[in-house]
């Protein structure tokens, strides 16, 4: 079975976070970079597109001495990542576009059969047909995947195709072009996923803090509602430390700001020797990072997850000074009903 877009982003997505965990210790996060680093392709790129760079610059530019132009400008973790990802997928698009258009002969040759076992070129198909949603696509089509389309959908879709004529077949350059909007979305899915929480992962691992992932527990109980943080040190019976990951924009700051704070107070409020820990990436605002920083124990940007992992690990062991606030309440049914 041919793999999916979304397949090869997850994958080439692991390994680059992979990559950039091995250069976050050799650089001492991002600070200090060396001369090896240069040599290896993928790392410049990351570097370099981490400190704003466009990926066409990366290869004209020097990268020490571009390096040093912008060692005032603050490292991009996410721009590290999309830079060589966005050139990957770009490259796995291509092959698949090109494919589709060379086993049906721009289009003209389209059969039910050869849908049916190729489904991992569905975005492919949808962009020449104009249907540009899976929801507009369902409507004509019914439920189909880029992992698995049944043969009733399959004729309907190869109907659907044939009924726009081979004229009105956009180029392969055009349908390059369009599938651009398809894989911002898988990207930033990818980046959200792995990118952040797996850093703040090898911290806790790096210092042999015993945790639990959002997906690995039920709940972290709380005074008013039970939930789950992104992460839980050791377990959410008897938690210790719980840390939210959280990546922002200016303009939604004070939303996740409000949201986040409500799981705090609601947390500490239950386990009040519980620190609550909150990793942010992203241009949040100066005004809700102070607010945060009067509920959340640390309020630390993703490059200082190590020096937060080290506090955890001291607090662990039985250093209480680590413990900055304490959250004491309870709701109850009130008694004289």
């Amino acid at each position: 079975m041919h793999q999916t877009i979304y397949e090869y982003a997850f994958e080439q997505m692991q390994a680059t976070v992979k990559m950039l965990l091995v250069l976050a210790t050799e650089t001492d996060n991002f600070q200090t970079v060396h001369a090896n680093h240069w040599a290896v392709e993928e790392q410049k790129e990351a570097l370099l597109c981490g400190k704003g760079f466009l990926l066409s610059e990366v290869s004209i530019v020097d990268p020490a001495s571009a390096w040093m132009n912008r060692l005032a400008v603050p490292f991009d973790l996410e721009q590290a990542a999309t830079g060589p990802l966005y050139r990957k997928i770009e490259a796995f698009t291509d092959g698949l576009i090109e494919r589709a258009f060379a086993e049906t002969r721009g289009f003209d040759i389209i059969d039910a059969e050869w849908i049916h076992s190729n489904p991992n070129v569905l975005p492919v198909l949808m962009h020449v047909a104009g249907v540009f949603s899976k929801q507009n696509l369902a409507k004509t089509i019914g439920a189909a995947s880029d992992k698995a389309i049944s043969k009733p959908a399959s004729v309907r879709l190869a109907e659907l195709i044939k009924s726009i004529g081979n004229s009105n077949v956009p180029a392969i350059s055009d349908v390059k072009q369009r599938i651009k909007a398809t894989v911002e979305g898988i990207v930033r899915d990818v980046v959200g996923r792995l990118l952040l929480e797996d850093f703040v992962a090898a911290a806790l691992d790096r210092e042999a803090i015993s945790f639990l992932r959002e997906s690995d527990y039920e709940s972290l109980s709380g005074v008013v509602y039970d939930f789950r943080a992104d992460f839980v040190i050791p377990n959410p019976e008897s938690p210790s430390a719980f840390i939210e990951v959280r990546k922002s924009s200016a303009r939604h700051a004070s939303l996740y700001a409000k949201d986040k704070m409500f799981s705090a107070i609601n947390w500490k409020g239950r386990h009040p020797k519980c620190i609550g820990v909150l990793v942010v990436d992203g241009p949040w605002t100066d005004v809700t990072l102070k607010i945060m920083s009067k509920v959340f124990d640390y309020v630390v940007p993703i490059g200082k997850v190590s020096d937060v992992a080290r506090v955890i690990r001291s607090y662990v062991d039985g250093d209480e000074r680590a413990l900055r606030w304490l959250i004491q309440f309870h709701v109850e049914p009130f008694g004289g009903r």
